[in-house]
């Protein structure tokens, strides 16, 4: 059984800027130099990614780390959702077709980490 949607009522008055990203699929060190580039404060700016923070790049942990930043908000995408089918349900085939190799390659504890 799937966990209920959650929802948050963001304040945008709190924010100096408020960043939205998509398809950051494991490719943190790009994210990183793109918000350097475009002057992102983390203790002033938020950013909220809108699906698919892992999958395919080579840093697709670091990025489910990233979600646990107070400057991160993030929606579930299609890859997120498969991940969690995935987990679920011990089928993994359509996961892995997708980039969902990273996380059989991680050892056991980074696994844990990331379910």
């Amino acid at each position: 059984k799937q966990p209920a949607p959650v929802y948050q009522r963001i304040a945008g008055h709190q924010w100096r800027h408020i960043w939205l990203s998509g398809d950051i699929h494991g490719c943190l060190e790009q994210l990183r130099r793109k918000l350097w580039h475009c002057g992102f404060d983390p203790w002033r700016d938020l950013l909220i990614s809108v699906g698919d923070v892992i999958d395919r790049g080579p840093q697709s942990l670091r990025c489910l780390q990233l979600l646990e930043q107070h400057w991160v908000r993030a929606v579930r995408g299609n890859h997120e959702q498969m991940a969690m089918d995935a987990l679920a349900s011990q089928q993994m085939s359509l996961w892995l077709m997708n980039g969902g190799d990273w996380f059989i390659a991680l050892a056991d504890n980074q696994q844990k980490q990331a379910k």
